[in-house]
């Protein structure tokens, strides 16, 4: 292999290394929908409850709480949900929250208690998803 074939082949994994690393698992705690604030409201709502959280919501700011019933509280996190406006969609973004504490990133058991929210959600908003 000659040096510009090596000089080639180290660009292309310093590249690939850089989208590898740029991914952040948070991000795919957000989502964006074509659809009127109090329509996602209502559907992170319903999810929530379906999956036996007690929800708090601020319509005014578009936050939500949500923290698991006794019914449904084995070794479930609490969400904190947000869902504002952003360039013309509705942007919905979950954090955890243990005690005073907000997170994005969590054990594997709450980030996919997270993604099974978000999936659902999806499912509900279907058509409006970005």
């Amino acid at each position: 292999m000659n040096s510009s074939q090596k000089t080639v082949c180290i660009a292309c994994l310093l590249l690939l290394s850089a989208c590898a690393s740029s991914s952040d698992p948070a991000s795919s705690w957000s989502r964006s929908y074509l659809a009127p604030q109090d329509e996602v409201i209502d559907a992170v709502v319903d999810v929530l409850e379906d999956e036996h959280y007690l929800v708090d919501v601020n319509r005014a700011s578009g936050r939500i709480s949500a923290e698991p019933s006794r019914a449904g509280a084995s070794g479930r996190a609490n969400l904190v949900v947000r869902v504002e406006p952003r360039k013309g969609r509705m942007a919905v973004g979950v954090q955890t929250r243990s005690g005073a504490q907000f997170s994005e990133r969590a054990g594997n058991t709450a980030e996919a208690q997270v993604l099974e929210f978000l999936h659902e959600l999806d499912l509900r908003l279907q058509g409006n998803r970005e």
